[in-house]
């Protein structure tokens, strides 16, 4: 017999008996796909929803290793209240679930540097914190914009004890044929302390120089925060020293240099 046949037989069954009966037949034999297209109406619905509500980000931040997932909420609501941005457009996004460890780099870390490096590419990401390690770390991989594009002579020399600095000449190495050449082969100048800081990087996560004094080329990249009364409210890096740093490609600097003043509590 037929597929159509087989329905025609069922219908025929059918007529005559009553609702309650048509519909547990009914549900014997379809209650499977049944289910399975609600979910799939479900899952839909819930899919245009998220799609139709979803707005840009007006502002995009990222606490690594804050130790404080929860402090999301409390951040991102002091900021929209201190920065009076406009969220009836825009999204302000201040993510404080991401981990980075550079001693084991497992799934967790993994996921975290290719969430950070997609943003990045998207030209999304404004502001990175991170605890000291992490933040030199990204530092040295020219992450962060120069301080002195975004905030005035005045303010960084108020803030001069808190900066935290990069070592243009190191980077300089690190795009260098020179740099290149020892990636390849092994090698390198041990005259050269640069490539001794990257082998020694390399090798064991040596993290190179931070003393601005001992630099060739200094660039303020960076402001200690670990006294912040905003961080401290929320919960975020309670044994920890967090840097912050504006991300070098960021379309909002101002915005972001808005955020750095509002960590600092001024």
């Amino acid at each position: 017999m037929s597929v159509h046949e087989e329905i025609r037989e069922q219908q025929k069954k059918l007529k005559g008996q009553s609702f309650k009966a048509k519909m547990e037949y009914f549900w014997e034999y379809y209650k499977i796909h049944t289910l399975v297209a609600i979910c799939a109406v479900i899952f839909l619905i819930m899919l245009v929803h998220d799609v139709s509500s979803n707005k840009p980000y007006g502002f995009y931040a990222v606490a690594i290793n804050s130790n404080a997932s929860g402090a999301q909420d409390i951040l991102e609501k002091e900021f929209v209240e201190y920065s009076g941005f406009d969220t009836t457009d825009y999204d302000c996004y201040i993510d404080t679930t991401q981990s980075y460890n550079l001693q084991l780099i497992d799934e967790v870390t993994i996921a975290t540097s290719q969430k950070i490096m997609a943003n990045m590419a998207a030209s999304e990401l404004d502001v990175m914190i991170a605890d000291s390690d992490i933040f030199t770390h990204y530092a040295n991989q020219e992450t962060f914009l120069d301080l002195r594009k975004v905030l005035s002579d005045s303010e960084l020399e108020s803030l001069k004890d808190r900066l935290v600095y990069v070592d243009q000449g190191y980077l300089d190495y690190l795009n260098s044929d020179e740099y290149q050449h020892y990636v390849s082969t092994g090698e390198f100048d041990s005259e050269n302390r640069y490539a001794v800081q990257a082998d020694a990087y390399n090798k064991d996560f040596t993290l190179p120089n931070s003393d601005p004094e001992q630099m060739d080329s200094p660039v303020p990249v960076g402001i200690r925060v670990d006294d912040s009364a905003a961080l401290t409210n929320a919960g975020a890096y309670p044994a920890s020293t967090p840097i912050a740093g504006v991300v070098i490609n960021t379309t909002r600097p101002e915005m972001s240099a808005t955020f750095l003043h509002y960590l600092l509590g001024q």
